[in-house]
């Protein structure tokens, strides 16, 4: 009997003979079909335990436009009652003092209420001289960039000339007549806006005051329509913790922005530039608004130096001392001091400075962060809510 050679194929597979490569393809086949089958014998993904109603989805949504809508469309009547509330939860330990030493709420409210809008008008009234003083200089301050940023402006009007040829020759066509709809005047929209803030003013001081006066009467009859005794008690308990945290964060964070307001005045006054005072004020407020108010205080004490002072190093110091100060306060004092009680999210914060600086303009941008705390705060004060709270900060 001879034995039959043994061959390698291309791919180094050894054949037995002729009939190796049908036995081959065979056995590869039954390797295809049996793992196929496994396949087909995967058990399918379970089902969701709890599917979502698409009629429930569609509810949710159209509640959450219908609460923008009313939102955007009622600013003027929800700004005054936000900027209460706030100053409510500030204000609160200053009242509750008073009716520890003997002074009933309702006469403590009308003092806090009182002292607190007299030193915002005393305040008002001291900057208002230099900052008129500076809104009548505009003219002169623009003449005054123009001519240390000479070489900019060339490229600027050079820029243009050409883009208005460019236009020039894309409406070379036929003319057509234009009609202009003339607007209100300056002075009109001046008295408009006065009219309007000053409303806004009055509802909020008679606002802040029944909160001061009336707001714990308000919780505890609340929480006597309560049947059952552990629900009045829990929710007490959390109304007080509530009010406790937001008031500690509220009152911290304008301390330390005063101090910051502080601080930059006298850095602008010892570095020469004129109405420190002014900046000092504005760079507190401002300060209300992170990252993007330190910014555009950066900007305004870069160009006030630039007009004021003819050498480089005095243009150029005002705006990073200040940048080294708020840099110190941001990332040092404030997470220090209010770190252990509330920390914010960085992207929940911007996302709320442009969701309500959409909503309300420049007093929503202001009112951004200490509503997001406030949200923060009672998110972790009730437990379903603790996810939501997770993510807007620690």
């Amino acid at each position: 009997m001879v034995d039959r050679p043994r061959t390698f194929g291309p791919a180094g597979v050894r054949r037995q003979g002729p009939g190796a490569s049908e036995e081959t393809t065979t056995a590869m086949t039954d390797r295809s079909d049996a793992t196929a089958e496994e396949g087909r014998t995967t058990p399918p993904l379970p089902p969701a335990r709890h599917p979502r109603d698409p009629v429930r989805v569609a509810v949710i949504g159209l509640f959450g436009m219908g609460v923008l809508y009313t939102v955007y469309f009622g600013r003027e009547v929800l700004l005054p009652i936000a900027l209460a509330l706030l100053l409510g939860f500030l204000l609160r330990p200053l009242v509750r003092g008073l009716y520890r030493l003997g002074i009933p709420e309702w006469l403590g409210a009308a003092v806090v209420v009182i002292v607190t809008f007299g030193l915002g008008l005393l305040a008002v009234y001291t900057l208002t001289a230099p900052a008129a003083e500076w809104v009548d200089r505009m003219p002169l301050v623009a003449r005054q960039i123009e001519f240390k940023l000479g070489d900019l402006r060339e490229s600027i009007e050079r820029a243009r000339e050409a883009s208005r040829q460019i236009e020039e020759l894309a409406n070379a066509g036929p003319q057509t007549r234009e009609v202009v709809v003339r607007g209100p005047t300056l002075a009109e929209q001046f008295l408009d806006r006065t009219q309007a803030f000053l409303a806004n003013v009055v509802i909020m001081q008679v606002l802040l005051y029944f909160f001061l006066a009336r707001g714990r009467q308000t919780m505890e009859a609340l929480i006597g329509t309560m049947r059952s005794i552990d629900d009045r008690v829990h929710y007490a308990m959390v109304a007080g913790t509530v009010q406790q945290n937001i008031a500690a964060y509220l009152a911290t964070v304008t301390i330390i922005n005063a101090c910051l307001g502080a601080v930059t005045a006298l850095a602008m006054w010892l570095l020469g530039l004129p109405n420190a005072g002014l900046w000092g004020t504005l760079a507190g407020v401002l300060n209300f608004v992170p990252f993007i108010g330190a910014a555009l205080m950066t900007v305004v004490l870069a160009l006030v130096s630039l007009l004021t002072f003819d050498t480089t190093s005095g243009m150029l110091l005002p705006p990073l001392v200040f940048a080294t100060l708020t840099a110190l306060e941001g990332n040092f004092i404030t997470p220090t001091i209010v770190g252990h009680r509330l920390s914010l999210n960085p992207i929940a914060v911007f996302v709320s400075i442009l969701f309500w600086g959409w909503m309300w303009g420049i007093p929503g941008a202001l009112l951004a962060v200490p509503i997001l705390a406030v949200i923060k705060i009672l998110c972790d004060a009730h437990a379903p809510l603790r996810p939501a709270g997770a993510v807007l900060g620690q």
